[in-house]
């Protein structure tokens, strides 16, 4: 599969696909962007479209094809592809700039420091091990906020 460059323009047939993925048609979503990138390649939004219903219809394989045929990998899908790598519990093997990919996302959300705990096996070193406790406290520091900021009235 390739990927067109550049940010497309929400044509009327992307917008009836994601439309179709947010009303849960998708089977029909993939259907399509399947059949797209063999004939012509997916732009980028298409792509990210495809791994997202792979990954809630449990479709694993196709789900880690397109993923290394794709060069689009926007932080959401790092998570849900360290996700996937768990949870089929194959000894695939991750790459360092994947694994940097996910580190990147530790200081944004707590899941990619829980995915990096269970993708390395508990194997952390000291230093990341106290990043990673400051950073649960810079969690719940923001937590505090957020609670303090919605009950007010």
């Amino acid at each position: 599969m390739t990927c067109h460059r550049g940010e497309p323009s929400e044509t009327k047939e992307y917008q009836i696909l994601k439309d179709a993925y947010l009303s849960g048609h998708l089977t029909v979503v993939r259907s399509i962007l399947a059949g797209k990138s063999k004939e012509r390649g997916l732009h980028p939004k298409e792509s990210i479209l495809y791994l997202k219903s792979l990954f809630y219809l449990k479709e694993w394989k196709e789900f880690f094809l397109v993923w290394k045929d794709s060069n689009i990998h926007p932080p959401e899908l790092v998570l849900l592809y360290f996700k996937v790598l768990l949870l089929v519990g194959e000894d695939e093997n991750v790459n360092e700039a994947e694994l940097n990919q996910l580190m990147d996302l530790v200081m944004v959300s707590p899941e990619a420091i829980l995915l990096y705990l269970r993708v390395k096996n508990h194997k952390i070193s000291v230093s990341e091990k106290k990043l990673f406790l400051a950073q649960v406290n810079a969690f719940r520091n923001t937590l505090d906020v957020l609670e303090k900021e919605l009950n007010r009235k």
